[in-house]
């Protein structure tokens, strides 16, 4: 028999033209466990001709060729190789055992089970001098079950690396431990102790500080253990990220998220912040970062209209000239300084609170638009588009083109009157920039403050 199959191996293994051949056999195989189904080479090759004329004792015409699996079989069987069926030629030829798709379908789910059920009785084993750790037992076993909170993102390693997904799951479960409260009655840690920063979790578990890095593996399935603990949605934005992580004691970068700030009164535990007035005093503005938010329950203005921008530049501009103007109020100005952090959209909220009017003004091409309407969006009693319509455009269009790609941001735009612009901008082509109306939107607030 062992050299039978020898020669059987040298037989197909040896002619090139039997390749495709058993590569279309053994998909076949595959999906009916048997020998069934045909064959087909479109456009082969004379060796692959000479190779099946030669097994098969017969010619074959045109380009294509084709027979069924059963008459390959039904055809081994008067050869000297007899003694083998089309499986363990199969299995021969790719010196591999032969199973179906379903049986393939079926042992990935055993051995993925086997991985689950070893990483859920690891976390039972450290539960017996920690018993939080029931709780991270707890979230990989509804990960599989529910094929949720990680799924998909432990399943994508797992087929990578086995051995990398299991520290994976192991340290997202020590980090879900780490920040979870000592008292399994309470539901959430909440932010009045210090905390933690990210970096600092992540470095203590892993050894490696931007292991749970927003966008990573490892960072997306901590925040899948702590919507499961929670009961959250997943978050969609950094702000809904650092909202989550907030209520666990995790601190994510506090000196990134900055807002720019002029003429704005903060209050903490009922007492005006020192710093922000003294700034407000000397009438000079200043960087707010996330960590100075700490606290903060109030936020306001001398009077009931904030103003807001975008641009650094222009809010520089704003500044300076508000800066001049006579009366004891001093007008509000902020600048987001782009896309809005958590730091601004904070900021925005504990003003929008006190029910002033506030005044937004950005650039007037797509992504400036995007911005209005998502602060439109979040306080549309509050927030008044500023310097943002259809005429404001054609005062401010530069020679700038923009492409397509770009003009489809405005098409999710719902505010009317930006509606009314992006018809000129797609008309136009071309952006408008704030700088263009500096004149304009001072007289604006030159108009609200003096007296």
């Amino acid at each position: 028999m062992c050299e039978i199959r020898k020669e059987a191996y040298e037989y197909f293994r040896k002619k090139p033209g039997f390749s495709r051949v058993f590569l279309q056999m053994r998909k076949k195989w595959k999906s009916y466990g048997r020998a069934a189904g045909m064959v087909k080479l479109t456009d082969a090759t004379e060796e692959e001709r000479r190779a099946l004329e030669g097994f098969f004792g017969r010619s074959f015409a045109g380009k294509t060729l084709s027979f069924s699996l059963q008459e390959f079989e039904k055809t081994l069987q008067e050869t000297s190789f007899k003694s083998l069926d089309l499986r363990q030629l199969l299995e021969l030829y790719f010196g591999e055992r032969m199973m179906t798709n379903a049986q393939c379908r079926a042992e990935k789910e055993m051995q993925l089970q086997s991985f689950f059920d070893g990483c859920r009785h690891a976390f039972l084993k450290k539960a017996a001098d920690l018993p939080l750790y029931r709780l991270s037992a707890d979230w990989i076993a509804a990960v599989y079950e529910e094929k949720s909170y990680g799924y998909q993102i432990v399943l994508r390693e797992w087929n990578r690396n086995p051995e990398n997904a299991e520290k994976l799951v192991m340290a997202a479960g020590t980090a879900l431990c780490e920040v979870l409260p000592e008292d399994p009655a309470v539901c959430e840690p909440g932010p009045g102790g210090e905390g933690q920063m990210l970096a600092v979790l992540a470095s203590r578990v892993s050894g490696n500080p931007h292991f749970f890095d927003r966008g990573t593996a490892p960072g997306q399935l901590l925040t899948c253990s702590l919507c499961w603990h929670s009961g959250a949605a997943v978050p969609s934005g950094a702000e809904e990220l650092a909202s989550l992580y907030l209520r666990y004691g995790i601190l994510m970068d506090e000196i990134s998220s900055t807002v720019a700030v002029f003429g704005i009164h903060l209050e903490r535990n009922g007492r005006l912040h020192p710093g922000a007035e003294g700034f407000l005093q000397e009438r000079e503005p200043f960087l707010l970062m996330q960590k100075n938010m700490d606290g903060i329950t109030r936020a306001f203005g001398d009077g009931d209209v904030i103003f807001v921008v975008e641009n650094e530049m222009v809010f520089s501009h704003l500044c300076r000239q508000c800066r001049d103007l006579s009366g004891e109020r001093s007008a509000a100005v902020l600048c987001t300084m782009g896309q809005p952090r958590k730091a601004a959209w904070q900021l925005l909220d504990l003003l929008a609170a006190e029910n002033p009017e506030i005044f937004y003004s950005g650039d007037l091409d797509p992504e400036g638009m995007d911005i209005a309407e998502r602060i439109w969006k979040r306080h549309p009693e509050q927030v008044i588009l500023w310097r943002m319509g259809p005429e404001d455009y054609k005062r401010s269009v530069s020679e700038e083109e923009i492409d397509e790609r770009r003009l489809s941001i405005l098409r999710r735009l719902k505010n009317p009157q930006l509606q009314e612009t992006a018809e000129l901008l797609r008309e136009e082509k071309k952006a408008g920039y704030q700088e263009a109306l500096l004149d304009e939107m001072f007289s604006d607030i030159r108009a609200k403050f003096q007296r």
